[in-house]
């Protein structure tokens, strides 16, 4: 093969890709593409509250001098431990300051009435370390104050009931939050990549072979 119809090639490669890109159709996928890529960018770019929730049933010893579950000067032969954790998956870090105030929507997690906690507190081995925060209890809610909340920091909440309930949430709102959501699990974020991937090839592949096929030399009569 000589290197002239090597070059002849790629110079038609070359001029087919630039008529491609600039076509209507390689123009609408760059703008879908510069859309997706700054909504991404707009989305990340503030603070992002996740929380999740992870409950574990205690269970006192049956013997004496084994272990005994003692809360507020009563024993408990058995009581669950909820562990709810407030985190900033967002790149931008939240200031305290600026979570709305008491008695309007500040950050909080709402106690249902037939739920009895009987104790809560921060749980400092999973909270980090360069987060100061502390607990409210007020009007069936225990209300999260801290001082900033930088990406990728958390602040995880202990509470202690003898009731059994699953469904604790973090409510709320702050500058540039206007919900607080639950966080996915890990197979459902993988899940959610492999379909957006998925749907995003389909995307483009239908679009790319549409072009593909108007622009195809008519067969020679």
């Amino acid at each position: 093969m000589s290197l002239n119809h090597v070059y002849t090639r790629q110079s038609k490669m070359v001029r087919a890709l630039w008529n491609f890109l600039t076509s209507p159709t390689g123009a609408f996928l760059i703008a879908v593409s510069a859309i997706l890529i700054g909504y991404y960018q707009f989305y990340i770019s503030r603070p992002i509250l996740k929380y999740t929730t992870q409950t574990t049933e205690i269970s006192s010893s049956d013997e004496n001098d084994d272990f005994k579950i003692h809360i507020n000067g009563k024993d408990y032969p058995q009581i669950y431990k909820t562990t709810v954790t407030l985190k900033n998956s967002g790149e931008d870090a939240l200031s305290g300051s600026d979570v709305s105030a008491i008695g309007h929507d500040p950050i909080r997690i709402p106690l249902p009435p037939r739920v009895k906690i009987l104790y809560c507190g921060i749980n400092n081995s999973e909270t980090s370390s360069d987060v100061s925060a502390k607990l409210i209890r007020k009007n069936n809610a225990i209300i999260i104050e801290f001082n900033y909340l930088n990406p990728d920091n958390q602040i995880a909440v202990n509470l202690f009931s003898t009731d059994k309930y699953q469904n604790f949430q973090i409510v709320g709102s702050a500058v540039n939050v206007n919900k607080i959501t639950q966080a996915w699990s890990p197979a459902q974020t993988r899940k959610f990549i492999i379909r957006l991937i998925a749907g995003l090839i389909l995307f483009y592949a239908l679009f790319i072979y549409l072009y593909v096929r108007r622009h195809k030399p008519l067969p020679r009569i």
